[in-house]
């Protein structure tokens, strides 16, 4: 018998029934293996494999909870059929996964792992692609001294093919930025997106440069060996949670299609954002630990960003909430859409007022109900801004996606921050410190 693990495992998939077709579509995330469809009478064996149960325990199992025996011998050769197709969770797998991960952390350039499926991967379709979302944004209801002291903004990552909306005025914004700049001024655009593979430590950079099919797009290797200098740590030596990670894909994208001219030079410094729930953990001892490393973190990002010689902004790749059968809630989305929009634009009035704290006790109060999978980077990202001194901010869109097939929905917006004016000027303030006082947990 092949090596199995004594309690089956499948590993993180997403699987989708047709029923139409008797099949179950099986989709990789993480692209380890091509989607491919398996019958459907096969769904409850696949369920059944959640690591509770041992080999010898599952066809007791699933005879009880369906209509047919299934016998021990029909049961293993499946199983074994599900390692070799690298589904489980098992040595087979974890010998794959780190094959690839060791030839992408060798590579140095990080692919376009999403050209041909989110967007084109042809390069003049792509560009008529992307100038049709830019096409879409309304005016920009911002005075030109506004969009000259942009320091931040905040984009969606959800699929180009949804979203387009939203791209649409966070881009144009940045392209009326690029605009204002002198000739040949560089700048840094520090990306801060979520993980939604995890990955190591709660921020991981990568060194690599991020390609796109209108080409590259480089790191600054100085401003990230200048941020590690201060943190006394590497948040780079294992960039593996970016090989597949959209949420900064879709960013380089779009900025590679705008600083597409040589003396509009533009670089990134990408950032993974993991979870940051630890800092409105129950227990107080983890909570101060969390605080302790979150601080350490953040200061050294601040004092990085306020020495820099050239200019620099910050871009968030996040989206907000989501709820929804998908995603685990018994309720359908549609019928929250008011309650969702309500409790999205109390974040995004946080978002634009620059107030960490505010956001941090609106996501503590009941524990990310809404899983906004932004949180992490836009809490960094406020708490980066006193970086540039002053600054006022504005929330520039808002929408919400329902995808009816799973009554499921994902709700996403646009910001944007710039040096305060003075006198006349609008928008909320940033608030001081990094928004980590006490705050009650739920318990």
């Amino acid at each position: 018998m092949p090596n199995l693990p004594d309690r089956p495992r499948l590993r993180p998939l997403q699987l989708f029934a047709d029923e139409t077709a008797g099949i179950i579509i099986i989709h990789d995330p993480q692209d380890f293996i091509a989607d491919f469809g398996l019958d459907l009478r096969l769904a409850p064996l696949l369920l059944a494999c959640d690591g509770r149960a041992t080999l010898d325990e599952l066809p007791r199992r699933l005879t009880q909870q369906s209509q047919r025996p299934w016998s021990p011998e029909e049961v293993t050769a499946i199983v074994e059929r599900m390692d070799e197709w690298l589904l489980l969770d098992s040595p087979r797998f974890a010998a794959l996964a780190a094959q690839r991960n060791a030839e992408f952390q060798a590579a140095p350039i990080r692919p376009a792992a999403h050209a041909g499926s989110s967007y084109p991967a042809e390069p003049d379709a792509l560009r008529r692609r992307l100038d049709e979302i830019l096409g879409q944004a309304e005016r920009l209801d911002l005075a030109a001294e506004q969009i000259a002291g942009l320091v931040g903004v905040v984009a969606p990552h959800i699929d180009l093919r949804v979203g387009e909306r939203a791209y649409a005025p966070a881009y144009r914004l940045i392209e009326s930025f690029a605009a204002a700049l002198p000739s040949q001024a560089p700048v840094t655009f520090v990306i801060l997106g979520t993980s939604h593979y995890g990955g190591d430590g709660w921020f991981i950079a990568s060194r690599k440069a991020y390609a796109t099919p209108l080409g590259e797009l480089d790191c600054d290797l100085d401003f990230l060996d200048r941020l590690e200098a201060r943190l006394g740590y590497s948040i780079s030596a294992d960039d593996t949670a970016h090989r597949r990670e959209h949420s900064i894909e879709f960013q380089a994208v779009f900025l590679r299609h705008i600083f597409n001219d040589p003396a509009r030079p533009a670089r990134i410094a990408p950032i993974l954002c993991t979870s940051l729930s630890a800092l409105y953990a129950a227990d107080d001892c983890a909570r101060q630990r969390a605080r302790a490393d979150y601080e350490a973190f953040i200061q050294a990002l601040r004092e990085t960003l306020a020495e820099s010689a050239q200019r620099v902004a910050l871009l968030v790749g996040g989206d907000l909430a989501h709820v929804g059968p998908k995603f685990g809630d018994a309720f359908d989305a549609q019928a929250k859409a008011g309650e969702l929009k309500r409790a999205d634009a109390e974040l995004l009035e946080h978002v634009a007022a620059g107030d960490s704290q505010a956001l941090l006790a609106h996501i503590a109060r009941d524990e990310d109900a809404r899983r906004v999978c932004g949180f992490p980077p836009l809490m960094a990202y406020l708490d980066a801004l006193p970086a540039f001194g002053p600054t006022e901010g504005r929330a520039l869109h808002y929408e919400q996606w329902q995808e009816r097939p799973t009554r499921s929905a994902v709700t996403y917006g646009v910001a944007a921050t710039w040096r305060k004016l003075g006198k006349g000027s609008t928008g909320g303030s940033v608030v001081g410190g990094t928004g980590l006082e006490p705050v009650t947990p739920r318990v």
